[in-house]
C-alpha cells in the first residue's frame, strides 16, 4: 500500500473459517454452469483438479508443483513447474508433450503467469539477474543484485521471439504511474514500520501477463488496443500496459489505491477486473475499473468474511457473474452483479509434498462443459461391469459415468 510517501507491505495471514469443506452453497438457476480447475497451491502441489458444480472431482493431472494451469481446447493442459522452474504441456494421461526450461541468461525461465496466444505461441513471465541500477533503491538499502522481470513471447520450438525487460523502462513506469524514485519500500510488523530489506531484489514481483482482447475502447485509444499486454506489479501496487509495437509502457495505474493486487484482466467492455488483495489494508476488494478514468464501476467486498493478502484471482463469467479465488482461505465462489453469493466452495485439500502452503488455492478457472468434454472423453479403458444406469444398462465410457453421476 502506497501511503504517506511510503510503499508498505507486510507478511501473510490466513483467513480461517468454520463449517464444512467442499461446496457449501449452490443455486443452479443463478450460476454459470461449468467446471473449476485448480490445485492445492505451492511448489509442493502434486495434483491439478477439475471439479464440477456439485464438488465432484471429474479429472486429475499429476503435476510437479504447479500452482497454475491452462486447459487447452484439445484436452491437454499447460502447467507451471513450481513457481519458477519452467512450463510443461501434459496430455490427458499426464505424460509430457512439451517442456520449456528457459534459455541461457534467464535467472528464472518462468514465474507466476502465462498466456496462450495460439497453438504455437505463448506469453510468459521470466526474470533476469543483473547489477543494481542506480536510483532504484535508497542508499544503504541496495541489495547485491536485482532480479528484474521480463515478458517473453516464445514459440513451441522454444525460440524467444520478443523480450521486454521492465528494468529498461523504469523512467517510463515512474512517469506514467507517479512512482517515486528511489522506491520507498517499507515493511510493517505490528504497528512498526522499518525499511524493507527482505526480498528487495525482486523489486516488481510481476504476477500477471495477459494480451488485450479487441474492445470498443481499444479501437478508440491506442493504449488499450488489441494485442497490447497487461501486467501487474504486486510489489509496486501498479498495473500497466505494454505496447509491443512501440516496445514501451503506455499506461500505468493503481499507486495509492491498490494494495498487493493480482490477476487484472480486460473485459469485453474495455474495463479491467482485478483482485485487490489489501495486504496492509486488512480486507480484499474485487474491482472493475474504467482504465481511462481510474474509477471503480463495480466492487465486491466483505470486510469480515473476505480477505486474501497474497495470491488470488478473478474471472468474469458469460452470464455476468464473477468467479473469485480467495487464495488464503482456500475458497472459490461466484457472485452475481448484485453481489449475491450463489456458489461457494472451501477446499478440503491440503498442500502436498514437502513444500506446501496449507490449503491455499493460487488461482482457479471456470470452464464450460463443452470446453472440458475433450479431456473427459479422452479417458480410455474398460469400465467396471458393476456400474449401470437407471435402466440397468452397463455404462461403457468414463464420460458416460461422469454424466450418470451428475444426473442424480
Amino acid at each position: 500500500m502506497y501511503k504517506d510517501g511510503m510503499l508498505i507491505t507486510t507478511g501473510p495471514r490466513e483467513r480461517l473459517h468454520g463449517g464444512l469443506y467442499g461446496v457449501r452453497k449452490y443455486i443452479p438457476e443463478k450460476c454459470e454452469p461449468g467446471y473449476s480447475c485448480f490445485s492445492a497451491t505451492g511448489s509442493g502441489a502434486l495434483t491439478q483438479y477439475l471439479m464440477d458444480m456439485k464438488g465432484l472431482i471429474v479429472y486429475e493431472w499429476p503435476i510437479r508443483g504447479a500452482p497454475l494451469a491452462e486447459l487447452l481446447p484439445d484436452g491437454n493442459v499447460i502447467v507451471a513447474v513450481g513457481i519458477s522452474d519452467g512450463l510443461e504441456e501434459l496430455l490427458p494421461d499426464g505424460s509430457r508433450a512439451w517442456i520449456w526450461e528457459g534459455k541461457e541468461g534467464l535467472r528464472w525461465p518462468y514465474h507466476h503467469d502465462l498466456y496462450v496466444i495460439d497453438e504455437d505461441k505463448l506469453l510468459l513471465l521470466a526474470a533476469i539477474r543483473e547489477p543494481v541500477i542506480p536510483g532504484v533503491y535508497r542508499k544503504g538499502l541496495e541489495p547485491e543484485f536485482m532480479d528484474s522481470d521480463v515478458v517473453l513471447r516464445i514459440n513451441r520450438r522454444k525460440e524467444i521471439l520478443w523480450q521486454f525487460s521492465f528494468s529498461e523502462h523504469i523512467d517510463e513506469l515512474s512517469s506514467l504511474s507517479g512512482l517515486p524514485l528511489p522506491i520507498p519500500f517499507m515493511w510493517k510488523k505490528g504497528d512498526e514500520l522499518s525499511p524493507r530489506r527482505p526480498y528487495l531484489q525482486d523489486w516488481t514481483h510481476t504476477n500477471t501477463v495477459e494480451m488485450l482482447p479487441p474492445t470498443p475502447l481499444g479501437e478508440k485509444d491506442f493504449r488499450f488496443k488489441e494485442g497490447n499486454i497487461l501486467v501487474s506489479f504486486r510489489s509496486l501496487d501498479i498495473i500497466a500496459i505494454i505496447d509491443p509495437e512501440k516496445d514501451a509502457l503506455v499506461w500505468a495505474w493503481g499507486l495509492g489505491i491498490l494494495d498487493g493486487q493480482h490477476h487484472p484482466t480486460m473485459l469485453d467492455n474495455g474495463n479491467i477486473l482485478l483482485f485487490d488483495n489489501g495486504t496492509v489494508r486488512g480486507y480484499s476488494i474485487v474491482r472493475e475499473i474504467n482504465p481511462v478514468t481510474g474509477e471503480s464501476v463495480w466492487e465486491y467486498m466483505d470486510k469480515g468474511g473476505f480477505f486474501s493478502p497474497f495470491r488470488s484471482g478473478v474471472q468474469r463469467l458469460a452470464n455476468g457473474n464473477t468467479f473469485i479465488c480467495e487464495s488464503d482461505a482456500g475458497r472459490l465462489f461466484e457472485v452475481t452483479p448484485e453481489k449475491e453469493v450463489v456458489w461457494d466452495f472451501y477446499s478440503p485439500f491440503l498442500g502436498q509434498a514437502e513444500l506446501y502452503q496449507g490449503k491455499h488455492i493460487y488461482r482457479a478457472t471456470r470452464y464450460s462443459a463443452s470446453y472440458v468434454e475433450p479431456v473427459l472423453r479422452s479417458r480410455r479403458g474398460e469400465m467396471s461391469s458393476q456400474i449401470v444406469d437407471a435402466e440397468g444398462c452397463q455404462i461403457e465410457t468414463y464420460y458416460d459415468m461422469v454424466k450418470f453421476y451428475q444426473s442424480g
